[in-house]
């Protein structure tokens, strides 16, 4: 039985909507709580107090969450990417060019965290590389991975992926501080902050997950290139395999804080896989449906959700910030992509895009396109 193009691109906007619950549950902590999660485990290890609920929470979230989404979406980018390449490159570059200025108004506006200028980032080097080989584009990946992996082992455990090697006092008083500007502070106030914490876009911590994220786009472009998702019920047994290898592997292994590139990649994978594997089979049909909308529309998904989450835990919202624990952040995460996911729905049964793809494809063509179908 064959996937025409259709239907591959169905179960691939699927996953792509899936990975946006992993998204808002790793985001929420860091852009709502006053000290991370690594942070407040090392807390609890030292002896701290942590309710049952957020400490199970917690561990799950770094266990199973952190720095296993943003590496698919990064190869699902790259697999995008090579099909709009193939559209026309200078087409392309305006969309990335629009892309960046996306991603410089979130940083401000939105939260330090944004991932829209790595994918920028991205689409620069996918497109130094875009008519390099399949073998060449998938090296150029493992090399990347490489990097990314040294960086992070080297730079990233002597830091936030190791409590134990910080000064509690400065972490606390930091926290503190900026508790004190997303609590208390003005509209004005916080926009000025962030427009600081940008700059941590050069911190060389902040280089290992950069290049992680080229590696996997790469990965990603270079699966675009081989055509190996053409036809997705031939490669079920494959996918499985695939799935079970890398969870059976890496879920053990993410336990470890020093693993969160390496081993996060490989779980990614296996997520990815596994989905991919369900969707072949048919019995998930209903939730491949009703996940297709919200990944069509996940720049719109992924911007909503910082506006979710800042107007719930800033001072120009509910003020929330410092306020909530791990397993409510949680349930936080997973209510906002819910209703994301029913919003995305309701919108794409009326209009062709999403609200942020018909902007950014309007100013990419330099004229304002119909959004509504028909």
């Amino acid at each position: 039985m064959a996937t025409g193009p259709g239907q591959r691109e169905e179960a691939i906007d699927a996953l792509r909507g899936l990975c946006l619950v992993g998204i808002a549950i790793v985001n929420v902590p860091w852009i709502g709580f006053s000290e991370n999660l690594l942070l407040q485990l090392g807390q609890w290890w030292g002896g701290h107090a942590m309710s049952p609920a957020d400490l199970v929470a917690a561990i799950g979230i770094e266990w199973l969450f952190e720095g296993k989404f943003y590496p698919q979406f990064s190869a699902l980018f790259g697999f995008g990417a090579g099909v709009l390449m193939s559209r026309g490159m200078a087409l392309y570059a305006r969309r990335i060019a629009v892309l960046f200025v996306f991603g410089i108004l979130h940083s401000i506006f939105g939260w330090w965290g944004d991932i829209l200028l790595n994918y920028a980032m991205l689409g620069v080097v996918l497109a130094i590389v875009s008519r390099a080989s399949t073998r060449v584009t998938f090296g150029l990946a493992i090399a990347c991975y490489l990097v990314a992996t040294t960086i992070s082992v080297v730079v990233d455990f002597s830091g936030w992926l190791n409590p134990a090697s910080a000064d509690l006092s400065d972490e606390l008083a930091r926290a503190a501080e900026t508790t004190a500007i997303y609590r208390d502070g003005t509209f004005v106030s916080i926009t000025e902050h962030r427009i600081e914490e940008l700059w941590a876009f050069f911190a060389p911590w902040e280089w290992s997950y950069r290049a992680n994220t080229v590696a996997m786009g790469c990965f990603g472009l270079a699966v675009q290139k081989s055509g190996w998702l053409n036809d997705l019920p031939s490669r079920r047994a494959q996918l499985g395999k695939i799935a079970a290898w890398t969870l059976g592997i890496g879920l053990p292994l993410a336990i470890v804080p020093f693993g969160y590139i390496p081993v996060g990649d490989v779980v990614a994978i296996g997520y990815g896989s596994f989905f991919l594997w369900l969707a072949t089979r048919g019995s998930i049909d209903p939730l491949v449906r009703w996940l297709v909308p919200l990944g069509r529309c996940a720049i719109s998904g992924y911007l909503g959700q910082t506006l979710a989450f800042t107007l719930f835990f800033y001072a120009y919202g509910l003020a929330m910030y410092g306020r909530i624990g791990a397993w409510q952040g949680v349930v936080l995460s997973v209510s906002v992509w819910a209703l994301e996911v029913v919003l995305a729905r309701a919108w794409l049964s009326r209009f062709a895009l999403g609200p942020v793809e018909w902007l950014w494809r309007s100013i990419t063509y330099l004229r304002m396109l119909p959004i509504t179908r028909g």
